[in-house]
């Protein structure tokens, strides 16, 4: 089953072996360049890419087939029904307020009812569906919502690659929590955080890393806080980080789309683009400054006004994907210009600062009011970072859940298999039994006809031979007519009796 679920969804399922920490996720995002539109520290420029995120999740684009498209509807509930073996009378949507989904709830006793029954077409579906919704496209709490869905359903009836999907609403949400300086990132924590310890710590792992997200246990991630993470971000040199991730080999990388300058982006709720220029040196290319018209780039939400014909130029442009290989970038260097290092010096990086609480000795009553307020700000901190733990644990409760969930289902599937297997096997002894002892009982018969017919042909021409001895001998009439049964009989046997006069 396993085996089966990855040939069809990529390794989307291995995200449920992911505990992520969101700490590194909360520093990380705080370093996130609304200009760039990618993660500017201190030392260095980073981006998640399509090329990274394809190879981790094992699902590669096919110029062919195409990209997850926005329609400017969401997905048919009587589509999603179908896909997952239901009938739409039996689809119970939940309503929060703007949003519609699916409950985890009812996926997770749907998913129990299809394992019962061994329909294990429909159990795969409904286990995309679920991780679609609740690790690749997380929205509502314990919901997978209409946006996910329609991911879903593009791919699993067009095959619609969703990875261009999957990192629009990444970096969509980044740019959202930055203009709102705070929120809740809404996105596929999982593989940003994959992405990113990688990049800190997977320089040394070159030959233990060949699997992204299998083989992603053999990185030891300490526990510390975000600012804790946020310092360690933002100490880290261009010459400690490994640019490439291990599993990475370079090949014509996707460079720009239809018009734009850059790479343009559609998720289920928005669109957003990305500079791949900026990314190069993470593709084992060499890092090159980026024209002007390719920073930055479209950001917006489906909700905002007037974005129709923007929706219209981004379908178009994945239609004329412009990539490119050695013959455009050159032969595989991890390196930066010189023209890029003293773009990026020219531009005025920040350097970060690690904030302390001031300390002061023998204070003033001005100082010891505004120590008191410090304090309260403090206080409040402390609860909205408590809240956040909260949130954090409660979504780590939900993943063990389904991994638990998944973990249980393998076993039923293994037991179900058994018993099957030694069901018919029985059967099939059993009828191979019967089958012996009625062939053994028509043997035996056949035996005792044959013998009794050459007895009976025996006896019979004895008989006849009497009376051709003593023709003056008159038979009865019933014994005669005895011997002309006996004769017929004799024939039917293919044995040929002399005839009676």
């Amino acid at each position: 089953m396993r085996r089966d679920f990855d040939k069809m969804y990529g390794r989307i399922l291995d995200l449920l072996d992911i505990s992520v920490k969101t700490p590194v996720i909360r520093a990380l995002a705080q370093f996130w360049s609304s200009d760039l539109h990618c993660f500017e520290l201190p030392n260095l420029d980073l981006v998640p890419t399509i090329e990274e995120y394809t190879r981790m999740t094992r699902l590669p684009i096919d110029d062919n087939v195409g990209v997850y498209s926005y329609r400017g509807r969401y997905v048919d509930e009587r589509k999603i029904a179908k896909l997952i073996g239901l009938h739409p009378d039996q689809l119970k949507l939940e309503k929060r307020g703007a949003i519609q989904g699916l409950r985890k709830s009812f996926l997770e006793d749907h998913l129990e009812a299809l394992a019962r029954r061994g329909s294990w077409h429909y159990f795969n579906k409904t286990l995309s569906l679920t991780i679609y919704g609740l690790v690749l496209f997380p929205f509502a709490p314990n919901m997978v919502d209409h946006a996910a869905m329609g991911v879903f359903a593009q791919y699993e009836t067009q095959g619609l690659n969703p990875v261009p999907a999957i990192l629009a609403d990444t970096l969509l949400t980044l740019e959202v929590c930055q203009k709102k300086n705070g929120g809740t990132l809404k996105c596929c924590t999982h593989l940003l955080y994959v992405w990113i310890i990688i990049h800190m710590y997977a320089r040394e792992l070159h030959t233990l890393f060949p699997d992204p997200l299998r083989d992603f246990g053999r990185i030891k991630v300490k526990r510390q806080e975000a600012r804790e993470w946020k310092k360690e971000l933002a100490d880290i040199q261009d010459n400690k980080i490994a640019w490439t991730c291990p599993w990475y080999s370079p090949y014509k990388v996707i460079f720009s789309c239809g018009d734009f300058a850059n790479v343009p982006l559609m998720g289920p709720r928005g669109c957003v683009a990305y500079t791949l220029s900026i990314a190069l040196r993470q593709l084992k290319r060499t890092q090159v400054k980026p024209a002007e018209e390719q920073l930055g780039g479209i950001c917006f939400q489906y909700d905002v006004p007037d974005t129709s014909q923007l929706l219209v130029r981004v379908r178009a442009a994945w239609r004329n994907v412009q990539r490119k290989g050695d013959d455009e970038l050159g032969k595989p260097r991890i390196s930066a210009s010189q023209e890029y290092n003293e773009w990026r010096k020219a531009r005025g990086v920040p350097e970060y600062v690690l904030r302390e609480a001031p300390h002061a000795e023998g204070s003033s009553r001005s100082s010891d009011e505004t120590l008191k307020a410090m304090a309260s700000e403090l206080e409040r901190a402390r609860a909205q970072i408590k809240q956040l733990e909260e949130v954090e644990e409660a979504a780590e409760w939900e993943i063990d859940a389904l991994k638990r969930q998944c973990k249980k289902k393998d076993e039923q599937i293994e037991r179900l298999k058994i018993q099957g297997e030694e069901g018919w096997r029985l059967r099939t002894n059993v009828q191979r039994d019967k089958k012996r002892e009625w062939m053994k009982r028509c043997d035996d018969m056949a035996d005792c006809v044959n013998y009794h017919s050459i007895e009976l042909a025996r006896r019979l021409g004895e008989a006849e031979d009497e009376i051709d001895r003593n023709p003056e001998i008159q038979l009865p009439p019933k014994t005669a007519r005895f011997m002309r049964y006996c004769q017929d009989l004799a024939r039917g046997f293919g044995r040929e009796p002399k005839c009676l006069m």
